[in-house]
């Protein structure tokens, strides 16, 4: 890719305004559960963003937002007794005043990270239970924010060549956490940077992947921690290191299986490809043809977003939403849009795209279609002009 397409990728991820306004409604949402809920034994002190939210990396079309609350305990009990309390008390607290939680699979608790999930409709709000000290801290997210903070002030395209890395990381379904990306991504540019050019930081984020196969440690600069206050002291060693920025004893890559390094070694092959400028761009005159048609999830009665490029390796799939015609139209939306992304980033012929759904052309309904989709209609509409993409549809599984 040219520095022209990357400049133009991160513009496409930026979320725009009324994405922006519902996340907020979410967060809202949840807040007022939160503050109107009766909780006997510990005190809400105040609802947060987090992760890649707070970071200022979230890409644009989510279908999940994270958010922290800070918990002031009764120090009544044990802290393993009352954080279990917490829990269960915010569970009740989205059981009874969220409509769509109606079964189990609704909300559900990574008891690893102190997190609860809960589905409302066909989003996902990640909740963080943190507490001012000790266990489950707060100090520790912040940290990570503050880190992320840093590391866009040393290297101006920091945040937006990481969006482009996740970006392809999401749509090639390639499972490495975003922190991780971070910190990889720092060390890349201690290491390797020579130039302000999105190609040179994805190729020197490239020879950090090498690095990490090869065994080398990676950790953010001395500088980093000195700024963070923290003592880089590691007392670990294992063959696979990426340390903890808010703590260095704690390696994110504990125990790496061959499965998990191939996905190391995936990213680095579709990240070879956009900085390779000999690379000859796809242009022939077939028809592209992009199927969108939602598929079921297994043992369920819900489905999810899909593409899939016929007679090609280009395909992805995510969320879930509910049998009907409304959240069906969504799940369309959302795989339209990104299939035509893939069209766009596989440099695939865009004059030709044959739309394959089992409805009519989902751009031009006008009847009962919600607020948020026509959003969606207008940020799909704005991409196919920007990109100069023909697209037709047709009927078909």
């Amino acid at each position: 890719m040219t520095e022209k397409e990357f400049r133009r990728l991160v513009t496409d991820l930026e979320i725009q305004s009324d994405e922006r306004q519902k996340l907020n409604e979410y967060m809202d949402l949840v807040n007022n559960i939160l503050t109107q809920a009766h909780f006997n034994h510990c005190q809400v002190i105040e609802l947060k963003k987090a992760g890649s939210w707070a970071k200022g990396t979230m890409l644009n079309d989510t279908d999940e937002i994270d958010l922290m609350v800070v918990i002031k305990l009764s120090e009544a009990k044990p802290f393993v007794l009352e954080n279990e309390a917490v829990l269960n008390a915010i569970t009740n607290a989205f059981i009874y005043n969220l409509d769509t939680v109606q079964k189990l699979s609704d909300i559900t608790r990574n008891q690893v990270r102190n997190c609860i999930t809960v589905k409302m409709n066909n989003f996902k709000v990640n909740l963080y239970v943190r507490y001012e000290e000790g266990e489950y801290s707060l100090k520790n997210d912040e940290l990570q924010i503050q880190f992320t903070e840093i590391a866009n002030r040393d290297y101006t395209y920091f945040r937006n060549a990481l969006k482009i890395i996740k970006y392809y990381k999401v749509s090639q379904n390639i499972n490495i956490s975003g922190y991780i990306l971070e910190i990889l991504l720092y060390y890349s540019l201690n290491e390797y940077f020579k130039d302000n050019r999105y190609e040179d930081y994805l190729s020197g984020f490239i020879k950090a992947i090498d690095d990490f196969l090869k065994g080398k440690k990676i950790e953010v600069s001395s500088d980093i921690y000195e700024k963070l206050n923290i003592n880089p002291e590691t007392k670990i060693k294992k063959n696979y290191m990426i340390l903890d920025v808010a703590n260095s004893n704690n390696n994110l890559t504990d125990n790496m299986s061959e499965v998990a390094l191939g996905e190391y070694r995936k990213l680095k092959k579709v990240l070879s490809k956009l900085v390779d400028t000999k690379a000859v761009l796809t242009t022939g005159n077939a028809i592209v043809k992009l199927n969108i048609n939602p598929t079921p999830i297994k043992d369920s009665d819900e489905y999810a977003w899909s593409y899939k490029i016929e007679n090609s390796d280009f395909t992805s799939n995510g969320g879930s939403y509910q049998n009907n015609p409304e959240q069906l139209l969504t799940a369309m939306y959302k795989g339209l849009y990104k299939g035509l992304r893939a069209i766009v980033d596989n440099n695939l012929n865009r004059k030709n795209v044959e739309i394959i759904c089992n409805k009519s052309n989902i751009l031009k309904i006008n009847e009962n279609v919600s607020d948020e989709n026509k959003s969606r209609i207008k940020n799909i509409e704005a991409y196919i002009d920007n990109n100069g993409i023909v697209i037709k549809f047709t009927s078909g599984n």
